[in-house]
């Protein structure tokens, strides 16, 4: 089997269970966007991928963004990219420009920055997910749940950045069912955000491990990587 027609089978393996857990949950299809993290995965895998007919992906690094958008970006039809890991404001210039979606913003500095050289730039308005660290885990990244509201109402008012949602990494359990409770409270903050008044309509929780819990728990983006790609170096 070539790299190429394994991705093929892997994307449609993975397709058909994400059609199983919609189907399971009462959801459409449509309703959940499969990303490709293609951390540490060299452009010319993310190259059969798309010949495939996968079109999106996500990297951890805003360096890896600025190198491999830009290897397509003379394409026929580019991929689209989202950042999935963290950024600082130093780095948000290999971003803007490259990117249409922030997974891990949790800093008021972070988006300013993003604003001020969207504005700069005159790129296209990003959108953003406030990442939540739904257990505390002081080894992850996001903001507490109790102030993310608060900081979500402050995104909301700025230039060039579009609030969307939330994205949250629950602990790691040996049983992907455990995830559930912590899927659910990320959720129930969205609720309560929209009734607020905040564009919160995006979920990006799930990866290889969980991803089909992820969905019956209101995902709308899963983030897969291992699945597709296979296990990569450290």
């Amino acid at each position: 089997m070539t790299a190429q027609s394994e991705i093929r089978h892997t994307l449609q393996t993975l397709e058909d269970r994400i059609v199983e857990a919609c189907e399971r949950s009462g959801r459409t299809r449509d309703e959940v966007r499969l990303l490709a993290a293609s951390k540490g995965v060299a452009v010319e895998r993310i190259a059969d991928a798309i010949h495939c007919g996968h079109m999106l992906f996500g990297e951890s690094r805003p360096q890896a963004i600025r190198d491999k958008a830009d290897a397509f970006r003379n394409s026929e039809e580019p991929p689209e990219w989202h950042l999935i890991g963290p950024l600082q404001r130093n780095k948000v210039k290999y971003v803007v420009g490259r990117v249409t979606m922030i997974h891990s913003l949790h800093s008021l500095n972070v988006a300013q920055a993003i604003s001020n050289r969207v504005q700069q730039q005159s790129a296209a308005p990003i959108d953003v997910l406030v990442q939540i660290n739904i257990a505390m885990e002081p080894n992850k990244s996001g903001v507490d749940p109790k102030h993310a509201l608060e900081l979500c109402h402050q995104i909301n008012q700025l230039p060039g950045v579009q609030l969307r949602g939330f994205m949250a990494l629950p602990p790691l359990f040996s049983d992907p069912g455990q995830g559930g409770p912590y899927f659910d409270k990320v959720s129930n903050l969205a609720e309560i955000g929209r009734k607020e008044g905040l564009p919160l309509r995006e979920l990006s929780y799930g990866m290889s491990g969980d991803f089909v819990q992820a969905i019956q728990h209101g995902a709308t983006i899963i983030r897969i990587g291992t699945a597709i790609f296979g296990p990569r170096a450290p």
